[in-house]
């Protein structure tokens, strides 16, 4: 019994090759760990180019002074394509909309629609935003630009950490001219 007990103590106190199982347990740990941050890292990534996109289309559009045609409407939805560059197809909507405070109710002048996923508002059913709408002046006129992505991560991290839908709402107050007019024939709301 001696001779077993001296050789347990032995293997017990011996710290050769530590190093190597602490690295086998540690490894795996720092690899998910940094798969991990640069997950994270892109999805607040591509969500601050969502948002940047849709801020600088409605800008643009909100400068337009003269007529807004489906030349227009593409080149803004390449803008924000080129803007968002992201793994997954981007959809935009872009809305004119007037007030009026008199019978509360938004209309729709026109709403254009590029990419997929994405109805064209109407006076029937814009109401579905109206509590994500600010407060707007009687005969105020709005643009609303919508751009929806879904977030597609480069590694699978566990967690349930999966694809999920970036849903942008920007708007804003035409800058030149109260009434900016649409002569593409797909925005034209019926």
């Amino acid at each position: 019994m001696g001779l077993v007990t001296r050789f347990i103590r032995r293997f017990w106190r011996r710290e050769d090759g530590i190093i190597s199982v602490e690295a086998m347990l540690i490894l795996p740990l720092l690899f998910w760990s940094m798969f991990a941050s640069y997950t994270y890292y892109d999805a607040y990534r591509q969500s601050a180019r969502n948002i940047k996109g849709a801020y600088a289309v409605a800008d643009v559009i909100s400068r337009e002074d003269g007529d807004v045609n489906a030349a227009y409407v593409n080149t803004m939805y390449d803008l924000l394509q080129a803007m968002v560059e992201t793994r997954a197809p981007v959809t935009m909507r872009m809305t004119y909309l007037t007030f009026d405070g008199e019978n509360d109710i938004h209309n729709v002048l026109w709403s254009c629609v590029r990419g997929t996923a994405l109805p064209k508002w109407s006076n029937a059913d814009i109401d579905e935003i109206k509590p994500s709408l600010p407060a707007m002046p009687d005969n105020g006129s709005m643009i609303v630009v919508e751009t929806r992505n879904t977030y597609r991560p480069p590694f699978f991290i566990a967690f349930e950490f999966s694809e999920f839908e970036m849903n942008n709402l920007v708007f804003t107050h035409p800058r030149v001219f109260d009434n900016i007019a649409n002569s593409d024939p797909s925005c034209i709301v019926a």
